[in-house]
């Protein structure tokens, strides 16, 4: 497992610095540094959850100090913030802790205390994931000349692990517009090979101009985006 602090996302960093009841005696504090590696400013916000192995599942107190609502990070700097927890009155070896970078759109991570020391146990980076299902997305050329457009460009964004966007340029073929309506289709697919979501946009023959910008949006499926095994995208009448 990798040491949380020699680990960065999008150029940031972050390191468990300290423990205890350091503001008040109501509240247990651990102090996090967010760096900022690059040579221009970042928005940083974080989102905490705590698994202690005595006291259970813990909420921080309001939000994380002044990276509850977000940040901007001057150019490599770094600044100190507490996570307050009610509860929590020491730490122990096998405790976890949930932290969500950007609400997701930068990492979400599971971290785990080993030695006095935080490890990543698991880590879902967003642009990975969007990268991956990339990879998944499938269009059919030839089904698309039979329409007169061909379809470019076709990119997906993360918002969450459940959750995500997906963008199309539809151009007319050879610079001929099309004659009749169409719909552009979008099937994603389980890894079972089952369909679980679908969704389309129709376009008028007369209204299409030769190039458009489709977005499907807020698609909500009731997988994580990890389980998607394809996305397919095709013309229909």
């Amino acid at each position: 497992m990798e040491l949380l602090k020699d680990k960065m996302f999008n150029g940031i960093s972050f390191e468990i610095l300290n423990d205890g009841y350091l503001k008040s005696n109501n509240y247990y504090s651990i102090i996090i540094k967010a760096t900022n590696h690059n040579d221009k400013k970042k928005k940083v916000q974080l989102e905490a959850r705590y698994i202690s192995v005595e006291e259970g599942l813990l909420d921080t107190y309001g939000s994380i100090d002044m990276l509850g609502e977000g940040r901007f990070l001057q150019p490599n700097s770094f600044v100190k913030v507490a996570m307050d927890f009610n509860n929590l009155t020491r730490l122990h070896d096998q405790d976890r802790m949930e932290l969500v970078i950007n609400e997701g759109a930068i990492a979400s991570l599971l971290l785990v205390r080993e030695n006095g020391q935080w490890y990543i146990k698991e880590k879902k980076e967003m642009f990975v994931l969007n990268n991956d299902l990339k990879k998944k997305i499938e269009h059919f050329e030839a089904i698309e000349e039979q329409f007169g457009i061909t379809l470019q460009n076709i990119s997906v964004k993360v918002e969450d692990e459940n959750t995500l966007k997906l963008f199309c340029e539809v151009l007319a073929l050879n610079g001929e517009l099309p004659e009749e309506d169409f719909t552009i289709n979008v099937a994603i697919y389980d890894i079972n090979n089952d369909i679980i979501y679908t969704d389309n946009e129709s376009k008028y023959a007369e209204e299409f101009k030769g190039f458009e910008v489709l977005t499907f949006d807020y698609i909500k499926l009731d997988i994580t985006v990890d389980e998607i095994s394809k996305i397919r995208i095709y013309p229909t009448r």
